[in-house]
């Protein structure tokens, strides 16, 4: 494994901080496994959801499915313990 960085949580200990993480801001916990696409998307859907509260509580089901999401994708990550993301180390 020289000259290669694994990039995420592999652990179970972080995989739990991830999801306290997810349960109180989604994303965080998300961008702590790794995914980060899927991290800046759950972010996002936080100020979307804030926005469409005053359409006639839209915000709230988009709030709680955003969160919904965000715990899953924990979960998903906690189940297969041997997925992580690898690159390649920078030569500086």
């Amino acid at each position: 494994m020289a000259g290669r960085v694994a990039v995420g949580a592999t652990r179970s200990t972080f995989k739990f901080f991830a999801f306290i993480l997810n349960f109180f801001v989604p994303g965080l916990g998300t961008i702590f496994i790794g995914r980060i696409g899927t991290a800046i998307i759950q972010l996002m859907l936080i100020p979307v959801g804030v926005l469409l509260i005053p359409f006639g509580g839209l915000g709230f089901l988009v709030l709680i499915a955003n969160w919904v999401w965000s715990l899953t994708t924990v979960v998903q990550a906690w189940r297969h313990p041997g997925v992580i993301y690898v690159r390649e180390r920078s030569r500086r």
